[in-house]
Order: structure tokens, then sequence, then C-alpha cells
């Protein structure tokens, strides 16, 4: 029968929280710095005058420009 009072967790329950917190605030980190290394290097792609393929303009309706020539 139980006496009211709650056992303890186990002793790695303790160590365990703390690296798996780590491991996931290590994701959050590594995922955020990568997102801001591609938005800067997009930004500096359209600084430049670049336009990937998927974003050109493909017909005179398209944001008003000309069509792009396939090379």
């Amino acid at each position: 029968m139980s006496t009211g009072q709650a056992t303890p967790p186990p002793r790695g329950a303790g160590k365990f929280a703390v690296i798996a917190a780590a491991i996931v605030g290590m994701i959050i980190i590594v995922t955020f710095v990568g997102m801001n290394m591609q938005h800067a290097q997009t930004a500096r792609e359209q600084e430049a005058g670049q336009v990937k393929p998927g974003d050109a303009p493909m017909t005179e309706k398209d944001l008003g420009k000309l069509p792009a020539k396939p090379n």
C-alpha cells in the first residue's frame, strides 16, 4: 500500500534531463545560425543582381517585366 510519500526519481533522471535540454538547445542554436547564414547569402545574391531561375519572370505579365531568355 502507498503511504502517501512520493518516491524520488532515479539517480540518472536529473542528468538525463540536463543532457536532453542541452541537445535541444544546441539544435535550436544550429538552426537559427544556419537560417541566418542562408538569409545573408540570399541577400548578397539579390544585391548583386542575381536572380534564382525559379524567381525569374516567365511571361510578360510576371511582375511587369519581360520574360527570361533561356540560355
